[in-house]
């Protein structure tokens, strides 16, 4: 791949008003970066996470420097008037691209472009001259590759080993005695190359006493957010968080992010031995009550609308319950004087 900031070091990237969704102005927004060093036949691919009803992105077409010799800071990104920029979509899974361009014009070297359906699409722009520079236009447009993947999926799950008993597969079991920590497992689902894999989401932990139905009776800790991977700072193979043994693991389109659990004590309740129940949940970041995760791509395809989708996790909700061992009481029997 040949991607890099060239756009940003070397044009001195200005900040456009993009997600508002409205007047876009003559500069680079700050968040562009060059697609690939090789225009005319990158390596690159621009991913984006596909909605219902089609997704729009927005790109730059770096103008001419001998003709837009202002497009730069000192010239405040003026574009030498009569040009056009043509872009045209020449391969695309079944159904081709709509083209929008900046409104309100003269920001001609920019394009909204709305993808209809999932795919490999090619788009290519070609800058062309006006008449009182001879109409000339460039012969071997400049080239991308753009995919549209499903959206992402998420779900949590444990697998604590033979010893313990099923009470549901993958999500609840329960066993005899205090144990160890355990592995508790994030799995995210995302047809993107192994390094772009990123996610916004956070973990909850909660500590129950239980009776012999499965009632609460106490809660030695409420709802805890016990890790959190926030927009900003969304997990991926640099950032793990503080999570012990926390680790995650990438083979496209699989991406699992694990860590061990507390220790599962048996806790008590007025001094008396108690099953507890030891629950993690991952949930939307910034709020506990609710479903929810962002992965970086699926954060990156909402740049235009400016609202951030969140898709729900399968399960939510994993738990572990440490039963204390029974304590035998005393037999009772009839007693020898019954009848005497």
């Amino acid at each position: 791949m040949k991607k890099s900031n060239f756009l940003k070091t070397v044009l001195g990237v200005a900040t456009a008003m993009l997600m508002t969704g409205n007047v876009i102005g003559q500069v680079e927004d700050s968040d562009y970066e060059l697609y690939d060093a090789d225009r005319l036949a990158p390596d690159s691919v621009d991913y984006v996470t596909f909605k219902t009803g089609g997704t729009t992105m927005g790109y730059y077409a770096v103008p001419d420097p001998v003709y837009h010799p202002n497009y730069n800071v000192a010239g405040s990104w003026n574009i030498t008037n009569g040009f056009t920029w043509n872009w045209t979509n020449p391969t695309h899974p079944g159904t081709a691209v709509t083209f929008t361009p900046a409104s309100p014009v003269p920001d001609t070297n920019y394009v909204r472009i709305t993808y209809p359906m999932l795919g490999n699409y090619v788009i290519n722009v070609a800058e062309r001259a006006p008449a009182s520079f001879g109409s000339c236009e460039d012969a071997t447009p400049t080239v991308m590759n753009v995919t549209l993947i499903n959206p992402p999926t998420g779900t949590a799950a444990i697998n604590p080993g033979v010893l313990w008993q099923e009470i549901t597969l993958n999500q609840a079991y329960q066993i005899c005695g205090p144990q160890v920590a355990q592995t508790v497992s994030v799995a995210f689902n995302e047809a993107v190359p192994n390094h772009m894999g990123s996610y916004a989401f956070q973990v909850t932990e909660t500590i129950e006493l239980l009776d012999g139905t499965g009632g609460v009776i106490a809660t030695p800790q409420a709802e805890t957010v016990i890790q959190d991977f926030p927009l900003a700072g969304k997990l991926k193979g640099s950032n793990l968080g503080t999570l012990p043994a926390a680790a995650f693991t990438t083979a496209t389109p699989v991406f699992t992010y694990s860590f061990a659990s507390d220790a599962l004590a048996i806790q008590q309740n007025a001094g008396i031995d108690a099953r507890t129940r030891y629950t993690y949940k991952v949930t939307r970041t910034g709020a506990a009550a609710q479903n929810g995760f962002v992965s970086a791509i699926s954060h990156k395809s909402d740049y235009i609308s400016g609202t951030v989708n969140y898709y729900n996790f399968t399960n939510q909700t994993v738990y572990f319950i440490v039963n204390p061992t029974p304590a035998t009481g005393t037999i009772y029997y009839i007693p020898n004087d019954f009848n005497y």
